[in-house]
């Protein structure tokens, strides 16, 4: 099932046609506050994947426009685990030791590479739409913090008026049929808009000095295997998917709980609201329950701050063993 389905089923509840302009725009309202709702609050069965990528030590890595949230990481070859730390342990007094086997989760952002030539952008898309997608860039220039510039895509590949030193967001005006990509003059592409997307963004992360410093390019060292979540993209159209299949009936709810929130009805919206998550929590136990599941009982180290006594020790050793 699909978009599709759940504007039909949702538009029957509320009254409103997915085939009627105005209605569907009010029915992709709902859906696409519903499904971020619904999508971080947990991790859908289905929802997440896993790939290698070569890295550099002492390096900034944008990850792919298809990656969300990182999970796990690992070395490929020896599968030792490596740390995710935020930012802000890094600038502690006894900052956390995040110079080995360390992603630091840089947030994320609208260029997938640096601005190295401070010249004119240069947009193109594969073919010129009817009518013309509007690209809106926002940054600062020599002489100005801030500004924003619109392009209008009547031709192929058209430069920017401004050359930018940096992009805080790029932006289009609609969802259309072709990603649009923005280079500089030497052709270093510095982000692509997907064509299912409103803007650019990437998630980056900071990756260890080590342990691989020295910058590699054998086919064979410094791959990690990454564990992300699927990003999230905009819902549009009749057969755009939800990351995780077997959701579309709990984003119906989802969607049925925002409109009812929205009605002033706010015991219907909690009904829907539970129905969702008890109908959510159902499908992910049902998908989990052929996994086995490893318990570890380990002694916490606050155990150790003040010294057992033997006659704790014994009695102790009494109650588990039953003697």
């Amino acid at each position: 099932m699909s978009v599709g389905y759940i504007l039909s089923q949702a538009g029957k509840k509320m009254g409103l046609n997915p085939s009627i302009a105005n209605e569907r725009d009010t029915l992709l309202r709902f859906l696409n506050e519903a499904a971020p709702e619904l999508y971080i609050s947990f991790d859908p069965a289905g929802s997440l994947m896993e790939q290698v990528f070569k890295v550099n030590g002492d390096q900034t890595l944008t990850l792919p426009n298809y990656v969300g949230e990182l999970r796990a990481v690992r070395e490929y070859y020896s599968m030792q685990a490596w740390h995710i730390n935020q930012m802000r342990p890094r600038y502690n007094q006894f900052n956390w030791s995040d110079t080995w086997r360390n992603f630091r989760l840089l947030g994320k952002r609208a260029l997938m590479a640096t601005v190295t030539n401070l010249s004119k952008g240069v947009i193109s898309v594969v073919e010129v739409e009817t009518p013309p997608i509007v690209i809106t860039l926002t940054g600062p220039i020599a002489g100005a913090s801030c500004i924003s510039e619109s392009v209008t895509m009547d031709s192929v590949s058209k430069n920017t008026v401004n050359s930018f030193t940096d992009y805080v967001a790029v932006k289009k005006d609609r969802v259309n049929s072709f990603d649009v990509t923005l280079t500089d003059v030497d052709g270093k592409v510095l982000t692509v808009i997907p064509n299912n997307e409103l803007e650019a963004k990437y998630q980056c992360v900071d990756i260890s000095l080590c342990p691989w410093l020295p910058a590699s390019v054998s086919t064979v060292d410094n791959y990690v295997e990454i564990l992300y979540k699927k990003a999230l993209n905009l819902l549009t159209l009749d057969s755009d998917e939800f990351p995780a299949f077997g959701f579309d009936n709990v984003l119906v709810n989802k969607v049925m709980q925002l409109w009812s929130e929205e009605q002033g009805k706010a015991d219907v919206a909690a009904a829907y609201d539970a129905k969702a998550a008890r109908t959510a929590a159902r499908i992910q136990e049902d998908a989990n329950k052929s996994t086995e599941d490893v318990i570890a009982l380990v002694a916490n180290p606050h155990d150790g701050i003040h010294e057992r006594t033997g006659t704790a020790v014994s009695r102790r050793r009494r109650l588990y063993s039953g003697t």
